[in-house]
């Protein structure tokens, strides 16, 4: 074997040699790397679950300051912040006044009456007695037959159908806008009026009148006759949007006029939009087919609430007080409030249904305390431990809200005033002539 073999094989091996190293080297690097990889993951996952701990915790630590803040809220909370009644609790409580009372009428559940039930209803009211004065103008038994004519008796038909209320209107005994008056060129009591129809309140269109200018209507607190123009008739899914939407506003202003349209306390809309500052709407109007349309408007954030208004005293002071020098009206005719629709408009802001009149209120829409045969003292002994609560008397209620400067205040709508006012309770003769006390809780 020569030198040049030897050195070859020599070389052979070295280089095989140094390849076994190599792949030594690189299969240990391999392996390292690979388990540095598995513990980079390791740690991330073990950063992750510390994270997610973390954020438990810190989620665990507000919750936990919720519920320290709410408990110190509990302690510290004002009396008059406390809700009295639950919206659920409310609609138990609405169930109750319905069982009371007879005046008020499940609109969606009418499905047929006969032509002898409707010309029962709408001869239910009879003229007042006579003479009346609209202006200068009598009405006696001589001029008052076109009247009585225009309820079209002779043409009763059985197509019902569902409306919505698009204007606030007046809701009448009979169908004209002529004014039963007691007392010549002074308006006082118009004798005719029956109640005021709020913007979205629903109506079942049961008979029209002779002239084509009127509809007799059952609406949920009254039926009698109101102007076609204030009505449009609704489809099922319109009058669904409207009437028994979930989400709504309602308006928490004694009156509000919106691009000529009033809005009183209580009327409740469908909610399209929250703003920063306002609240988009949605309100009914009149097509030109009669057909209830859509249309947006938009109210500032102090005019409306969420939903209905906690029932609480804060709340009742604060809408009663904003209706302070509002216009006395009776039946609230045109604008204004009477006594008994300034309780019922304040209420239904918390979701209460009353019923109309005080004749029926004082009866059904709570706890009555009878006070007859009381002394002042004993009345004013019984009324400080039921604040706030209504006080009643032959044809007149008035909503008690507590003492101040140690007197006894209440806020009611006045016939003698002309006004919703604000007054001293002791010593009157409201407080003589108040005959029953209705807790609402």
């Amino acid at each position: 074997m020569n030198l040049k073999r030897i050195t070859f094989i020599l070389g052979l091996f070295l280089i095989l040699f140094i390849g076994e190293l190599w792949m030594h080297y690189y299969n240990i690097n391999k392996e390292i790397l690979i388990n540095y990889k598995e513990e980079i993951k390791k740690e991330d996952k073990i950063e992750n679950i510390s994270e997610e701990k973390e954020i438990k915790n810190q989620e665990k630590d507000i919750n936990n300051k919720d519920v320290s803040n709410n408990n110190n809220n509990i302690v510290e909370e004002n009396e008059d912040e406390k809700v009295i009644l639950t919206l659920q609790e409310i609609q138990e409580y609405n169930k109750k006044i319905k069982e009371r009372t007879n005046t008020l009428y499940d609109i969606d559940n009418i499905i047929n009456l006969t032509k002898e039930e409707i010309i029962e209803l709408i001869t239910s009211y009879n003229l007042p007695k006579l003479p009346k004065y609209d202006g200068d103008i009598e009405y006696n038994s001589s001029n008052t037959g076109n009247i009585l004519n225009n309820r079209n008796l002779n043409n009763i038909n059985l197509n019902m159908a569902k409306g919505i209320v698009v204007k606030r209107t007046n809701l009448r005994s009979f169908p004209t806008n002529i004014s039963f008056y007691d007392k010549k060129n002074i308006k006082d009591f118009d004798r005719l009026q029956e109640t005021e129809l709020l913007v979205n309140t629903p109506v079942l269109i049961i008979h029209q009148s002779l002239d084509n200018l009127w509809y007799f209507v059952i609406s949920p607190i009254y039926y009698g006759w109101v102007l076609q123009s204030d009505i449009a008739y609704s489809r099922d899914s319109d009058y669904n949007y409207f009437i028994n939407q979930n989400s709504f506003g309602i308006i928490t202003k004694p009156s509000l006029n919106v691009n000529d349209t009033i809005l009183d306390m209580s009327v409740k809309l469908p909610l399209v939009k929250i703003n920063k500052d306002s609240r988009v709407l949605m309100i009914p109007v009149k097509g030109n087919n009669g057909i209830v349309e859509r249309k947006e408007i938009t109210i500032n954030n102090d005019d409306v609430s969420l939903g209905y208004l906690p029932y609480t005293k804060e709340n009742v002071y604060k809408l009663a007080n904003a209706y302070i020098n509002t216009l006395y009206s009776w039946g609230g005719k045109d604008i204004g409030v009477d006594c008994s629709s300034f309780i019922s408009h304040l209420y239904r802001t918390f979701g209460f249904i009353f019923p109309r009149n005080t004749s029926s209120q004082n009866s059904s829409v709570g706890k009555v305390i009878n006070l007859t045969n009381k002394n002042d003292s004993e009345k004013l002994n019984i009324i400080d431990d039921t604040n706030p609560s209504l006080l009643y008397m032959n044809g007149h209620v008035m909503l008690y809200i507590g003492m101040e400067n140690n007197k006894h205040y209440i806020i009611h709508a006045s016939g003698s005033d002309g006004k919703v006012v604000k007054s001293i309770l002791d010593n009157s003769n409201y407080l003589k002539k108040i005959n029953k006390l209705v807790e609402i809780k």
